[in-house]
């Protein structure tokens, strides 16, 4: 026979509550809901903007940029839109995205860490070799220009941000122990970039920035680590067509002395701020 909770025997409606809001949003489940959300938006949103340009007898690089721009930036609004709309609904009260304040030192460290963090995810980028032809389609799709530099160093810092740490990360930092939650917004941040040769490095990448909002309680330092990343790595596109990646550029010895001096100076920046902010860290983030 099973023992009954006394809770649950004077106040039966509350026990019920508790046990309906004993998850926040987001949960593992919900997340794969976003995910294809996310994916749904992307495809509503690119059709008509298709139409456009197939209707184009000619369309310059810029107007095409600007498309492209619209093309990213909406679908991950209405995303957003969405979570914050099932947040209210399901918790009765809106999201607050922390941009909480931080001190000064951080920019800095999270700056040169990040920059030091890109020599080793280039290499992890290496282990799936982007094919060729995939390759160019993305040289193809980035034109130089200001809107597209804007998309990726601009507003995927901020939009991802907002979604992956400051909405996604929180609710799971309330419903499973840090570890797991930072492995799973880093799961599904590498999973909306719906290719495997970005997904590998982004993974990673995701670690460091869910550990960095962890550490930090705040949104914006992840935004600079994440346009730092994206900087770095639209830099590559502007070197020469024979060397694109750091070994070519470099020679394999002095990639190799940046590979180590790079893991080194990653490590420094993450003892720092780890030994910085020893913040109690809760689940109300």
């Amino acid at each position: 026979m099973t023992q009954t909770d006394p809770k649950e025997a004077l106040f039966p409606a509350l026990a019920s509550t508790d046990r309906i809001r004993k998850y926040t949003y987001p949960t593992i489940r919900s997340i794969v809901t976003l995910f294809f959300i996310l994916i749904l938006n992307s495809l509503l949103v690119a059709i008509p903007l298709v139409i456009v340009l197939i209707s184009q007898q000619s369309v310059s690089p810029l107007f095409k940029s600007i498309l492209s721009l619209v093309g990213y930036v909406v679908p991950l609004l209405l995303t957003i839109n969405y979570a914050v709309r099932k947040i209210k609904t399901q918790q009765g009260y809106p999201v607050k995205v922390n941009f909480s304040k931080f001190q000064p030192w951080i920019i800095p460290v999270v700056i040169v860490g990040t920059l030091a963090l890109v020599v080793p995810l280039s290499q992890i980028a290496s282990i799936l070799p982007m094919p060729a032809s995939v390759q160019k389609f993305f040289e193809r799709a980035f034109t130089k220009d200001i809107f597209s530099i804007a998309t990726v160093v601009i507003a995927a810092p901020i939009l991802e941000e907002i979604l992956c740490r400051g909405i996604i990360l929180k609710g799971l930092l309330q419903n499973y122990s840090p570890q797991k939650a930072i492995i799973i917004s880093a799961i599904f941040f590498a999973a909306i970039h719906l290719n495997p040769w970005q997904a590998l490095p982004a993974f990673f990448g995701g670690l460091f920035l869910g550990w960095v909002y962890y550490k930090t309680q705040s949104v914006f330092p992840g935004m600079i680590v994440h346009a730092t990343i994206n900087a770095a790595a639209t830099s590559f596109l502007f070197l020469p067509t024979t060397k694109k990646d750091l070994p070519e550029l470099l020679g394999m010895p002095f990639y190799l002395l940046a590979l180590f001096t790079s893991i080194a100076v990653f490590t420094l920046a993450c003892f720092i701020i780890n030994k910085k902010l020893r913040l109690t860290a809760t689940h109300n983030l």
